[in-house]
């Protein structure tokens, strides 16, 4: 006997059922997050493609403000440099506008602007451009006779720098501010963990140091 109406129907068992109604329930929340990740996706995109016009921008504005400084218009080098500082912060023009301009306000006498420039540019610095900035803001201190902050700094400037070299050469410099700080304590443990280390090119250094603060303390 052939079946009529709802009997003649094919019946959809229950695992289609359900996944037929867990599609109708969730197609809109399912669309929105596709659309979420295509958005996320291009926003990466974009971030990407942001960053690299910012960081051509900044290179441009750079090259404008040391063709100022070469044409030997000193305050306007100096204006461009900080705008390319606070502007394009992060970017490899920024870390190096910080550096120059920073250098420029020492080499006049202004060692407080010349911290100040690096201090701006190494709040947003990525992590290899630190230990250049965190050197030269150092020295900074150093010649304003603020020797304890200054060995601070060169001793966060060899932790974050990648060879051990460079890691060397500022916990050096690191350690003759302990000595103009009087703190000789901590000078003698940062020549002592050079003075050990016979890889190192500064070891005789060092070991020389070593003997001159025996004779201090």
């Amino acid at each position: 006997m052939t079946r009529t109406g709802d009997a003649g129907r094919p019946l959809l068992d229950e695992e289609s059922l359900t996944a037929l109604e867990t599609l109708q329930k969730y197609q809109r929340p399912i669309t929105i997050g596709a659309i979420v990740l295509a958005v996320a996706i291009g926003g990466g995109w974009l971030y990407q493609r942001s960053a690299q016009i910012k960081e051509v921008k900044g290179a441009q504005a750079l090259g404008q403000a040391e063709a100022a400084y070469a044409a030997g218009n000193t305050p306007l080098a100096q204006e461009e440099i900080g705008k390319v500082v606070v502007r394009y912060a992060g970017t490899a023009a920024g870390a190096q506008a910080a550096l120059l301009g920073a250098q420029l306000h020492y080499e006049a006498g202004h060692l407080d602007s010349g911290i100040t420039q690096l201090t701006t540019a190494l709040g947003k610095a990525k992590g290899f451009q630190k230990p250049g900035l965190l050197a030269l803001r150092a020295a900074g201190k150093g010649s304003a006779g603020q020797h304890a902050e200054a060995a601070t700094d060169f001793e966060a400037a060899s932790a974050a720098a990648r060879f051990q070299q460079e890691k060397d050469q500022y916990m050096m410099e690191a350690a003759r501010q302990h000595v103009e700080a009087g703190n000789f304590e901590a000078a003698r443990s940062a020549y002592q963990a050079i003075a050990g280390r016979e890889d190192s090119a500064h070891s005789t250094e060092a070991r020389l140091r070593l003997g001159e603060l025996t004779l201090k303390s």
